[in-house]
């Protein structure tokens, strides 16, 4: 006979414990699944998006000062940058749209024909997050890089060899062509420079100007150089490489090659939703040519917590270097940064990925620099983090990239 007995309520119960914290076990872990693979997606992400935009920022270093002259043909005081006819005038105007708080951008401007710097910095004196500095060493550090090709523009990309010619009347003088189709034409606006040297052997790369302050060039609509002797070789011996600057479409030059300027601010509006709240984007921003204030910027990374600059500079060209801070780098004339800069060294603090309650930072502070140079950055302390990156700082993983950068083109 079968037997009819059933479970009691007691064993009941039980089971449904045992299926309950079974359940629950599973969920729970399941929950650690997705949430680590979130963290892991975004840090990845992170981690793509920072190698590019640091990349942008490893290029315009290396090319600082490339096409730059390191004098103007007809005057050598202070520079006339409105061209065709313009009155002195600055580098930069100060305007409603300054890009970091904190910080005044013209105060890096190039005044003077013969010391157009590669090179310009500072340090700010709000935080990223528009706080005031607390920190003794100061704030986050802002850069400034000139060259011709730090630009986006499509002609900035361009260059070629102006030929003598005998007879530059009858614009037998062209440019030389390419055949990869990267000619320089009617739609580009040019700027010549003369290489040659001085009496004493020295090298000169001299701006070659039409008139007293006309340092455009413009091709005819076949690409020809025009008439006359302005921007051409005056002799065989004579070294003349044309450099674009900008698209024709755009408005005249205001200066004689492109000033790019990075630095680190959170914006009103925008940040990612990942981002620590006391984070912002590193930026890269252009100097208009039209109206002397910032075009659009744009961003190269995100989730920035600071940004520092050393450069490394040898005096006596003996491989003794000293770290200089941007203020006493930007104190040095072009001419000292072409002989004696050898690298460029750039300190980023970011996070990876998103919060993590279950992940503690285990160290105290971080040091944004030089980990074997006190002088180098600076040093935020656990009180600092927690200030300017909230009392959660620690649940999310933080680090430093680190980037030495040679500059290449110093003497281009």
């Amino acid at each position: 006979m079968a037997n009819s007995k059933g479970f009691t309520l007691v064993e009941l119960i039980v089971a449904m414990g045992i299926f309950v914290v079974i359940m629950a076990m599973a969920g729970y872990g399941f929950e650690r699944v997705i949430a680590t693979t979130g963290q892991q997606s975004r840090s990845a992400q992170s981690n793509f998006e920072g190698v590019v935009g640091l990349e942008m920022l490893r290029y315009d270093i290396e090319h600082a000062g490339y096409g730059v002259a390191w004098t103007f043909q007809n005057y050598s005081s202070e520079i006339k940058f409105r061209n065709l006819g313009g009155t002195t005038d600055h580098e930069l105007i100060a305007d409603a749209n300054a890009p970091l708080d904190g910080f005044d951008s013209t105060t890096l401007n190039a005044t003077r024909a013969k010391n157009i710097q590669p090179f310009a910095a500072g340090t700010a004196t709000k935080e990223v997050n528009h706080t005031a500095v607390t920190n003794a060493a100061g704030g986050p550090d802002y850069l400034v890089i000139r060259s011709t090709v730090s630009s986006l523009d499509d002609s900035a990309r361009k260059w070629s060899y102006v030929n003598y010619s005998a007879d530059s009347s009858s614009n037998l003088s062209y440019m030389k062509h390419w055949d990869n189709g990267d000619n320089l034409s009617s739609n580009d606006r040019i700027i010549t420079v003369l290489s040659t040297f001085t009496t004493d052997g020295k090298e000169k790369k001299i701006l070659l100007q039409d008139g007293a302050d006309n340092f455009e060039l413009n091709l005819t609509g076949t690409g020809a150089m025009p008439a006359g002797d302005a921007f051409k070789p005056a002799s065989p011996a004579d070294i003349v490489v044309a450099y674009g600057i900008r698209s024709a479409a755009a408005s005249a030059l205001r200066m004689p090659y492109n000033r790019t300027d990075y630095y680190v601010t959170r914006p009103d509006s925008g940040m990612p939703t990942n981002c620590n709240p006391g984070t912002g984007i590193l930026y890269k921003d252009m100097v208009s040519h039209a109206t002397g204030g910032f075009e659009t910027p744009y961003p190269l990374m995100d989730c920035i917590g600071d940004m520092q600059v050393d450069f490394e500079y040898d005096p006596n060209d003996d491989g003794i270097v000293t770290h200089l801070p941007p203020a006493l780098l930007t104190a040095k004339t072009a001419e000292e940064m072409r002989l004696h800069l050898k690298n460029i060294r750039i300190y980023i603090l970011t996070h990876e990925g998103k919060m993590d309650k279950s992940y503690r930072y285990p160290g105290d502070s971080i040091h944004v620099g030089d980990p074997n140079k006190a002088s180098s950055g600076r040093t935020l302390t656990s009180s600092e983090m927690s200030t300017l990156f909230s009392s959660n700082w620690r649940n999310y993983r933080w680090k430093i990239y680190t980037m030495v950068i040679r500059p290449k083109n110093l003497a281009q």
